[in-house]
């Protein structure tokens, strides 16, 4: 703990000294928007809050860039007997550097985005195409963060903590390529909120049920990833009293003594071929008259959201459900007899968050407490139900935001303890496979039924501590 409390210290002193400079600006200094650049004739183009505008008569352009750096310590400690510690680490990295290009062309209703990550091994993150056709009814095309839970479609901007929660990342779906209908119903104030589309359906992993669709794909068969994979997906909002947005109450003095709440639900529908031998017996391609895998996989995801929004206090709390079952296809289809293999799994979890503006628009402090509860499994024949693909964890976390100018240059400070609950690995009671548990901060080892050693064996707890400093600025 020593090092930990150590490491804290530093990077508290590290926010005052960037944030002091800051501190001692004139007011006016982030009046961006005068800084004007030169253009053609019938042309106006100017850098303003939200980035590089270009604008003609049938043609607009907006250009904004998002970066992130980050400097991260993790002490790792695992608890029970024969534990495994020592991956622990300081690191900086550049987490994020997206480039976004937004706009319309001919006319207004006929909308375009792009965003373009330089960090990732997909730089294509975003691209569409949208038909505003009527408040009511919109069209878009092409590939988008995919409407489903809340805390994954607020933008990584605008987050309360350095980033989303554990729980988000077990549940997400990612981006994805369809097509949307989206609309809203309420001219004051949006009473209703809707998205619905039909997507392709790419799984994540071999032991990931869910959608991962940002790479490039082909009109090809082979790769196994054009194979009847589909996904629906569903998402409702209500906001009676006013729009509420991102994950805290950036509102000004003059209203946000409003009170403001919302409701939201997501259901997911995903479709996919599944081949994982240690998970389920014979899941190899052939007697399906097509070359398909013998087993497909759906998986039935929902969510559940509140939030509330007054006087700089925001609370946001979410449930998630996800089902996974597997089935089998074709004349010679594979029928596992008794635990060989798995028939379904269900995981569900819950995220509590709450945050209060200290100094409106300025200074803010925020709490999240995640707790995920995944489950356990019989593996190819194994005499316990112990197996399991994520580990029961349990997240809590402290954040401070100092927001230099507003989103657009801000300093994010926060403190987590997670813990997981580790299930055995997949290979401990001579099951024959390998499957690695999967984590988010970590890939944690896998608890042992038998102790060989020191070497061989892990606790039954693993825990980290993790402390995080970030600087984002956007252009």
């Amino acid at each position: 703990m020593s090092k930990f409390l150590s490491m804290a210290l530093m990077l508290f002193v590290g926010i005052g000294l960037l944030s002091a400079p800051a501190m001692a600006q004139d007011a006016n200094a982030d009046d961006v928007g005068t800084i004007s650049r030169g253009g053609g004739e019938g042309t106006d183009s100017k850098l303003g809050s939200k980035g590089l505008e270009f604008k003609t008569d049938g043609f607009s352009l907006r250009l904004t860039t998002r970066v992130q750096v980050r400097l991260t310590y993790q002490n790792e400690t695992a608890n029970g007997s024969d534990g495994q510690n020592g991956r622990d680490f300081v690191n900086f990295r550049i987490r994020r550097a997206k480039s976004t290009f937004s706009g319309h062309i001919f006319e207004k209703e006929f909308q375009y985005g792009m965003t373009l990550s330089w960090t990732g091994g997909n730089i294509i993150e975003e691209a569409f195409f949208r038909w505003t056709a009527h408040q009511y009814a919109n069209i878009t095309v092409g590939q988008r963060k995919l409407q489903w839970s809340w805390e994954e479609k607020i933008s990584s901007g605008s987050q309360q903590f350095v980033d989303r929660g554990y729980v988000n990342e077990v549940f997400n779906q990612d981006f994805a390529k369809g097509i949307t209908i989206d609309g809203k119903i309420g001219d004051d104030v949006p009473w209703l909120k809707y998205w619905v589309g039909v997507y392709n359906g790419v799984l994540k992993g071999s032991a990931d049920f869910r959608n991962a669709d940002q790479a490039i794909r082909g009109d090809t068969f082979s790769d196994s990833l054009v194979d009847a994979e589909m996904m629906v997906n569903m998402r409702l909002e209500t906001h009676p009293l006013g729009e509420v947005k991102g994950m805290n109450d950036q509102r000004g003095e003059d209203d946000r003594d409003q009170i403001l709440f919302a409701v939201g639900m997501g259901l997911n529908w995903f479709l996919s071929g599944f081949n994982n031998s240690n998970l389920r017996p014979d899941t190899a391609t052939g007697g399906t008259g097509s070359g398909r895998f013998r087993t497909n996989q759906d998986t039935v995801a929902m969510t559940l959201d509140a939030h509330f929004r007054w006087m700089g206090l925001s609370v946001d709390a979410a449930f998630y459900y996800r089902k996974t079952e597997f089935h089998n296809r074709g004349s010679n289809s594979y029928r596992p007899q008794g635990r060989q293999g798995i028939g379904d799994l269900t995981d569900m979890a819950f995220t509590f968050d709450v945050s209060y503006f200290i100094i409106a628009k300025k200074f803010n402090v925020g709490m999240r407490y995640n707790m995920l509860n995944a489950d356990d499994f019989w593996m190819n024949g194994s005499s316990s139900r112990s197996f399991a693909v994520w580990p029961d964890t349990t997240e809590i976390g402290l954040s401070a935001n100092y927001y230099i100018h507003g989103e657009n240059l801000k300093l994010t400070f926060d403190v987590l303890y997670v813990s997981q609950q580790l299930a055995l690995n997949a290979n401990a009671d001579g099951a024959g496979g390998t499957q690695a548990l999967l984590g988010v901060y970590n890939s944690p080892p896998g608890r042992r039924l038998s102790s060989g050693g020191v070497a061989e064996s892990s606790a039954d707890y693993n825990d980290l501590w993790i402390v995080r400093l970030q600087l984002q600025w956007i252009f």
